[in-house]
């Protein structure tokens, strides 16, 4: 489940998995799927300057909250509406909480899910900004510390708050995890996962 991060420039916001059978991650009202985090923290735990960076991260955005849907509601099969109810009537929540474990196989599920994005999100290349010598990161209006970043990347190499089925993790998220533990990037310098 999305957990709350603290931005700089929002205070809590949301992040992270909001389905166990999708690779889809949300910040807000912008969408991306794991592999294009994962590659993108990857670029940015291979930068080594002080200069600032300008990376894209494809995702998606819903400019309509309804649009969104309620995540509480989609959960407890009660309100069903906008792109997070949809994914829920094709993904339920499992009735049994011990299957509540994100699945590494998520990326199987892409196309119906972008599907299903493309009648509420509109296709978007997410700005991301690495500012090195401040030492933060921006996506799209979202500004993140050093200190909050890397606890992004630590939520997907988990799994979300239930963590990964079988503690499976796919081998985007375990060559995101090499490549920050190996970088020499200010971002990730006192990271620990």
């Amino acid at each position: 489940m999305p957990l709350a991060f603290h931005s700089l420039s929002h205070g809590p916001i949301a992040f992270g998995f909001f389905n166990i059978e999708t690779d889809l991650l949300l910040l807000e009202n912008y969408f991306f799927f794991a592999p294009c985090f994962c590659t993108m923290v990857k670029h940015i735990s291979g930068k080594q300057s002080h200069e600032a960076d300008d990376i894209g991260l494809a995702g998606y955005f819903i400019d309509q909250p309804e649009d969104t849907g309620n995540l509480t509601g989609a959960i407890q099969g009660t309100d069903l509406s906008g792109f997070i109810g949809h994914v829920y009537q094709m993904f339920p929540f499992p009735r049994n909480p011990e299957e509540f474990k994100q699945k590494a196989r998520g990326g199987a599920n892409r196309s119906v899910v972008e599907e299903l994005l493309s009648r509420w999100a509109r296709s978007t290349q997410i700005p991301v900004l690495v500012e090195e010598g401040a030492q933060r990161v921006r996506i799209a209006e979202f500004i993140f510390s050093k200190e909050v970043f890397p606890e992004l990347a630590a939520y997907v190499w988990h799994g979300g708050m239930p963590g990964w089925q079988d503690n499976m993790r796919p081998d985007y998220v375990i060559a995101m995890k090499e490549a920050i533990i190996s970088s020499t990037s200010a971002i990730f310098k006192d990271c620990e996962f």
